[in-house]
């Protein structure tokens, strides 16, 4: 009888090890392939953006600088409002509404723009980058309204 309560007590134990050497080869397994997919952060070039100068915001069409003489911002045009970049990777400047549209620089996330207008769908919005008054089309939904 004492060897059948050794022999019960070895299985036991032996079946208890293999759980729990299981069980932790597969958290730390877990571990790892969250470690290695998860996304590095996006690097940022000096060309990822075009520098736009003062004298070329002001020659540029359509273009209005977003201060005046002084330290006040300029007055928004009619329905437009002031917004920031909420997507997290940062937004292409496009010429035209539509993803076939050529790629004229780009929006880091909490850019500060104007909301000029928008698509009749909302899929797309025109905005101002506030400073330099460059214009361009941007995926709507990507930014949030600021009081």
């Amino acid at each position: 009888m004492r060897s059948l309560a050794s022999l019960v007590q070895f299985i036991l134990g032996f079946t208890l090890a293999l759980i729990i050497l299981a069980g932790g080869s597969v958290a730390a397994a877990l571990y790892f392939v969250t470690k290695l997919t998860a996304l590095p952060a996006r690097p940022s070039f000096t060309n990822d953006q075009p520098a736009v100068t003062a004298t070329q915001a002001g020659n540029s069409k359509g273009a209005a600088t977003s201060e005046k003489s002084g330290n006040a911002p300029a007055a928004l045009p009619a329905n437009a409002y002031r917004a920031k970049v909420i997507w997290p990777d940062g937004l292409i400047l496009r010429d035209r509404p539509g993803y076939e549209a050529n790629s004229i620089g780009g929006l880091d996330f909490n850019a500060q723009v104007v909301v000029l207008e928008k698509t009749s769908d909302n899929e797309w919005e025109k905005i101002r980058i506030e400073g330099s008054g460059q214009d361009g089309w941007i995926k709507g939904g990507n930014t949030e309204r600021l009081n």
